[in-house]
């Protein structure tokens, strides 16, 4: 029988993501003949070479089944086998570059809770991180068709561990060295949530000179296992927000389970939004190096207006591109091939609602670790403590809401909702729709991997804010009720 995508399964570019073990979820029965697929595929993209292959996974306790489950699959297609075992995603796009591997599968659900677990592959194609549209269609048709390469004893393929972790945080490291005069001894908490950024966040931070203390870094022997949800916001925060105060601590820093999200909490135990730090790092890190370039920063269409002010005061413009780190990395490494741009601009980049940082001379990934690097770095040179810092970015007024649509076609109720108004009143970006004006924006933007469609709703004014994300939830609410 062919193999099927389950029905609570989501599969696109972004990866794959669902419950494990869990009959329409995640079981063996369909994430074996999917790695399966994603081997035969990169062989056929490597001419019929043996393809190599890096696996990394969260701290899920799901993961290692999965693990081993990709570890066998690939082998039997033919592919060499790297695996890093516990990573942040970050570490195993830097890893795959570094060490020349043609393909990578992140084992993760991100910041999603911890019944999910996920997928994430890798493209052999530059800039080498996640897939395009057509890629995963190839690999679709290929695990529909159960068109597998099976190896055969002639062609056999091992499989081995390797240690990611050191070359990756020499990276960092070696970066904010160079932007500080010293040492930096910070008091820092820290908030892995017990997810990867345990393993690299804390010696990075005490490698600098800072002072670190590590909470809600274990695991439980009882589901759901991890100390908090995922998602670093304020809600799932308040042990940070409690120990910064009562620590007086310089920074507080909240992350998710795969270390490329992060939010910020200042000394006065307030979680600030995910977006100032990136916009933190925007402002200041380029006159902190080679700031006789212009800055160019790439973000997507649902991050804030403060980064075009940035942008505009250093000379530089904004970039947008749609939602998802694929197109990030795909604008930043189109500008660093252009012989005439890339000397004269620093490019900097960042999706809004996550916090890590892309630097793309680095590494092409959001990073949780490297965002953090970079913020004390800030605040060493500066002098000033954060709230401060962050008080100095250009002030606007976020408002969103996740509104579940389970049972309906995401897709459909977008263009319902287009629909309602004049095609000149909004542009399409991809699947999103987006309304604004001067000093206002409002998106709709249904997720790549959940059952939900996120409105987004930001304006100078607060009361704009509130009252536009209304409009536009109200709207949706009423195509609900009418199915």
């Amino acid at each position: 029988m062919a193999p099927e995508i389950p029905k609570g399964v989501i599969l696109t570019a972004s990866g794959t993501r669902g419950i494990v073990g869990e009959p329409d979820g995640l079981t063996p029965a369909f994430l074996v003949p999917l790695a399966m697929a994603y081997g035969t595929w990169l062989r056929q993209m490597t001419g019929g070479t043996t393809p190599s292959v890096l696996l990394g996974r969260d701290t899920r306790p799901s993961g290692y089944m999965i693990e081993s489950g990709m570890v066998h699959a690939l082998l039997a297609t033919g592919c060499n086998v790297h695996v890093a075992g516990i990573c942040p995603t970050p570490a195993v796009i830097h890893a795959k570059r570094h060490l020349g591997l043609d393909g990578g599968i992140i084992i993760s659900a991100s910041h999603n809770p911890a019944e999910y677990n996920g997928l994430k592959f890798l493209s052999p194609q530059p800039p080498g991180t996640f897939l395009s549209n057509e890629e995963i269609d190839d690999i679709k048709t290929i695990f529909f068709e159960s068109r597998f390469h099976v190896a055969s004893w002639q062609e056999p393929a091992e499989a081995g561990n390797v240690d990611i972790i050191p070359p990756y945080l020499k990276m960092i490291e070696e970066f904010a060295m160079s932007l500080l005069r010293g040492t930096c001894p910070f008091n820092i908490i820290v908030d892995s949530g017990a997810g990867a950024a345990k393993v690299v966040t804390v010696p990075l931070l005490e490698r600098l000179g800072c002072n670190v203390t590590s909470i809600n870094e274990h695991l439980s022997e009882k589901p759901p296992f991890f100390p908090r949800n995922s998602e670093p916001i304020e809600e799932n925060l308040g042990k940070l927000t409690e120990m910064v105060q009562s620590q007086g601590a310089d920074i507080g820093l909240g992350i998710d389970c795969d270390a490329d999200r992060i939010s910020l909490c200042d000394e006065d135990g307030k979680i600030r939004r995910e977006d100032e730090g990136l916009a933190l790092i925007m402002k200041n890190l380029p006159e902190l190096y080679r700031d006789y370039r212009k800055l160019v920063i790439v973000t997507n269409v649902a991050s804030s207006l403060m980064f075009d002010d940035i942008a505009r005061e250093k000379g530089g413009y904004v970039l947008r591109t749609p939602i998802g780190e694929r197109y990030l990395a795909i604008q930043m490494h189109e500008l660093d091939q252009d012989p005439v741009e890339k000397d004269r601009i620093a490019v900097i980049g960042g999706e809004g609602s996550c916090g890590g940082v892309m630097i793309p001379e680095l590494n092409l990934a959001r990073d949780a670790t490297l965002a953090a690097a970079c913020v004390i770095a800030i605040m060493a040179r500066r002098e000033l403590p954060l709230s401060e810092l962050l008080n100095e970015l250009p002030k606007y007024h976020l408002e969103k809401i996740k509104v579940e649509v389970t049972g309906r076609d995401p897709l459909q109720l977008i263009e319902s909702m287009a629909s309602l108004h004049d095609v000149s009143s909004f542009e399409r970006v991809m699947n999103d729709i987006k309304f604004s004006g001067e000093g206002w924006w409002v998106l709709i933007h249904p997720s790549n991997t959940e059952p939900v469609i996120r409105i987004l709703a930001e304006s100078r004014n607060a009361g704009d804010a509130t009252s536009l994300l209304r409009q536009y939830q109200d709207e949706l609410q009423s195509l609900l009720d009418a199915a």
